[in-house]
């Protein structure tokens, strides 16, 4: 028996409209699944409220270090810090050192750590108290305090770390910037210890090398205790960076103890 037309029509209407919502309906359930994704990755566990942590253990001979990760920017998209928490834990892993990560302010369109003279004097005291908070929850969590604690900033992160460090805003043992670096940041601010600082210069990164190196040379144009080192890295926290700032610093440290 032949269906009218009409029922035909309507048949094929009805498939089309279901084929269109489909897709949509899948985009939905997806987009759910990507919104309930935690803060902390895989790799690292939840400390508080957009603060992660991984646990390196100690070196050798016994000592505990623990790394502060001022991160690059971060897109507000669901799983985008993953990247940047895992590289931190694998170098935690493989330098012996306890890092905790925690987040930049939201700018609206994504996370990034304050950089100009009016978002400092808003935002830093409320970063600075969280640093603190979290350097003390970390000790809790793996029930011990440590021998030395240094900032490692990356991009957005190295901006704001190198006017941290200049200021001597943080009591730290020393700092590792990674490309980027603020060399216009004056120094009459700070009031505490000149903690050293080890800048790699990404001289495959034309973005931020020349802020880098102009960075390592207000440094020494101050008397900072500093080492700049450039490599043909690009934008990115360089194996080898971390491998000799990590080392230079623990070094230093042991100078002064």
């Amino acid at each position: 028996m032949r269906l009218p037309l009409t029922v035909v029509a309507l048949a094929a209407a009805c498939s089309l409209a279901a084929l269109s919502f489909a897709p949509e309906a899948h985009a939905e359930e997806a987009k759910g699944k990507a919104a309930a994704k935690p803060w902390c990755g895989p790799e690292v566990t939840e400390l508080s409220d957009h603060v992660c942590f991984a646990d390196g253990g100690a070196t050798e001979d016994g000592r505990r270090t623990l790394v502060v990760y001022l991160h690059g920017a971060l897109a507000q998209t669901p799983g985008f810090q993953y990247l940047q928490q895992s590289a931190m834990a694998l170098h935690a892993k493989r330098h012996h050192f306890t890092v905790v990560i925690p987040t930049a302010p939201s700018d609206g369109n994504g996370y990034v750590w304050p950089t100009s003279q009016a978002a400092q004097k808003d935002q830093e005291p409320a970063i600075l108290a969280g640093i603190k908070k979290a350097r003390a929850n970390v000790e809790k969590r793996v029930g011990h305090t440590f021998d030395e604690t240094f900032v490692v900033g990356f991009s957005s992160g190295a901006y704001f770390g190198s006017a941290l460090a200049v200021r001597s805003a943080l009591d730290v043992d020393g700092y590792i910037v990674l490309a980027g670096g603020s060399s216009w940041v004056k120094s009459d601010q700070a009031t505490g210890k000149r903690a050293p600082v080890f800048v790699g210069v990404s001289a495959a990164d034309p973005q931020t090398a020349a802020h880098s190196r102009s960075f390592g040379g207000a440094l020494a144009a101050m008397g900072w205790p500093s080492k700049v080192e450039e490599r043909n890295a690009g934008h990115m926290v360089d194996w080898t960076f971390m491998a000799h700032g990590i080392t230079w610093l623990r070094e230093k440290k042991k100078a002064r103890t």
